[in-house]
């Protein structure tokens, strides 16, 4: 098996410098209690299980504005510190769009072809394989295309991702015929992978020639860093304008490399990864905490969004924190030794 690479990217949303440059570019939206940029103080514990239950990862890339967490170890030899700077275009910089950071994931040096994208709120949650995310050089990922996804809004989260989702299938369908790519390798369309619901959808769109939409799931991704530069040669244009200080309603995300991903069939037919927690109250911790402690599945998503007011982010954090604490107590090589 080829080298496979963990990236991920952080600010440190209670950095002076960071939120006086930000308020500096946008000082007709100053930053107040933004979900997009809130610290849950768990990112040594996302260290901390990468290392228990992925241990034959080749490199972690950490992402970051320049600033790092006081408690990194610079000298891990398995980490790499990645500046915006060191691969994000200098007229997209200073950035604090996370499109711009990750669309441009296929420019940094020295990274894997095969690599997995987490977010912050994303973790591995128990022993896995690289099998887990690639499988014949192809990422492994769940095709489950989507019907009847009306848009949504509200006024705490605007339109949400599902405008950028509009935009990537648009961009996706310009480029290619749904009949033929499934014709290409139709068993991983109407594989088992796909038993029930999905597999009824897929059925239902057997004489479509575009894409309708594809299911969204918000955990870790695993992507070939080719697929970043082919798109970019072939759309740069719409990748530039999403490549913004900002971010934009509507524009193209980092989910139009998994969707190339399946549009050239480059990728290996798999069930549906994790848990996603995005809504908290005093059940649902409950839950979180046993499925974090008791290693029910192979990963997680602690989101956060708009929805989870102030008093609800401090209990869950609290109790989030405990629950890593507790299945986490010592730190890892990412860390430094006090």
């Amino acid at each position: 098996m080829e080298k496979i690479d963990f990236v991920i990217p952080w600010v440190d949303s209670n950095d002076p410098e960071w939120i006086a440059s930000y308020n500096h570019y946008r000082p007709n939206k100053p930053i107040l209690d933004n979900a997009r940029f809130r610290d849950w103080g768990t990112l040594k514990y996302w260290f901390r299980s990468v290392e228990r239950y992925a241990p034959w990862v080749n490199k972690v890339f950490l992402i970051t504005n320049g600033k790092y967490p006081d408690w990194i170890n610079k000298d891990c030899k398995k980490l790499e510190l990645i500046e915006h700077s060191d691969y994000i275009p200098e007229k997209y910089l200073p950035t604090f769009n996370s499109k711009t950071i990750e669309l441009n994931l296929g420019r940094i040096k020295d990274l894997s072809e095969y690599f997995v994208y987490f977010n912050d709120d994303t973790f591995i949650n128990a022993p896995i394989l690289p099998q887990y995310y690639f499988r014949n050089g192809l990422p492994c990922d769940y095709n489950f295309e989507s019907l009847f996804r009306n848009p949504s809004y509200s006024k705490a989260n605007h339109f949400g991702v599902e405008l950028d989702i509009y935009c990537d299938v648009a961009v996706l369908n310009s480029h290619f015929s749904r009949k033929k790519v499934i014709r290409q390798a139709w068993k991983k369309w109407y594989g088992p992978h796909l038993w029930g619901k999905p597999l009824l959808f897929s059925l239902l769109l057997f004489n479509r020639d575009k894409f309708e939409n594809f299911t969204l799931f918000h955990h870790e991704q695993p992507m070939l860093k080719s697929v970043f530069q082919e798109i970019w040669e072939k759309e740069e244009y719409a990748l530039d304008q999403s490549c913004s200080r900002f971010r934009k309603e509507a524009s193209l995300n980092q989910y139009i490399i998994r969707y190339w991903q399946f549009a050239s069939n480059r990728f290996w037919p798999s069930k549906k990864k994790g848990l996603m927690y995005y809504y908290y109250n005093e059940e649902i911790l409950n839950d979180l905490e046993k499925v974090i402690l008791e290693e029910r599945c192979a990963s997680i998503c602690i989101n956060d969004t708009p929805h989870c007011n102030e008093d609800d982010y401090e209990l869950a954090k609290k109790t989030i924190s405990a629950s890593f604490e507790k299945k986490f107590p010592n730190i890892s090589m990412f860390e430094k030794i006090i």
